[in-house]
């Protein structure tokens, strides 16, 4: 009986460990779907997150036209998955004998939410102000040249829902549809189409 009563103890004993050791490796990682990866840490409160939505983009094509943007942007969690930020963008665009110069800046709320351990979606609503200020110069006889200049300001609806990946702890990249529609100002345009945002978050 006391040598049953040993190998009982040993069986269970075998059969415990090894259910113990998954569930510490199923802790450990972190793409697993358990909660704890890196798409369910991102969005608690007190996280900012700091993006581009359009990267940084310096391109100079064979017909002389040299383009320039920027748009950085900051995002902070007030709320579990509840975001508030703004956006920057200058683009700069040079072609022959036209210069372009457009500046915007503004607000936007957001709303996190984790499909696994690594995606979700962050759909984005804001709106933003942006001047405009274009010069183009002709050549006149003699070596002249006259430079004229037009300029003007839009008030723009702006929505962005990008799938977000998470690979790793505090990065993401994310890919998605935009709509930028103008709200005010003169030649009123929609933009829309498929929109990269690249960035990474830390709790302040």
């Amino acid at each position: 009986m006391r040598t049953l009563g040993l190998i009982c103890a040993a069986t269970l004993a075998g059969a415990a460990l090894p259910a113990s050791s998954l569930a510490e490796d199923v802790q450990r990682d972190p793409m697993r779907d358990t909660g704890h990866g890196p798409s369910h840490v991102f969005g608690e409160a007190g996280q900012l997150a700091l993006s581009s939505d359009v990267a940084l983009l310096i391109q100079h094509s064979s017909q002389d036209s040299t383009t320039i943007q920027f748009a950085p942007a900051a995002d902070f969690f007030l709320a579990h998955n509840v975001s508030v930020g703004g956006t920057l963008a200058i683009d700069y665009t040079q072609a022959k004998d036209t210069n372009s110069t457009r500046f915007g800046i503004g607000p936007r709320v957001g709303y996190n939410l984790a499909f696994t351990d690594s995606l979700g979606i962050w759909p984005k609503l804001g709106f933003s102000y942006s001047h405009t200020n274009v010069s183009v110069s002709v050549p006149q006889g003699g070596g002249q040249e006259v430079t004229t200049s037009t300029s003007g300001d839009h008030f723009t609806l702006n929505l962005f829902a990008p799938i977000m990946f998470h690979p790793v702890t505090h990065f993401f990249v994310g890919f998605g549809p935009f709509l930028d529609t103008d709200l005010s100002g003169n030649n009123k345009t929609t933009t829309f189409g498929g929109r990269l945002t690249l960035g990474g978050w830390l709790s302040v």
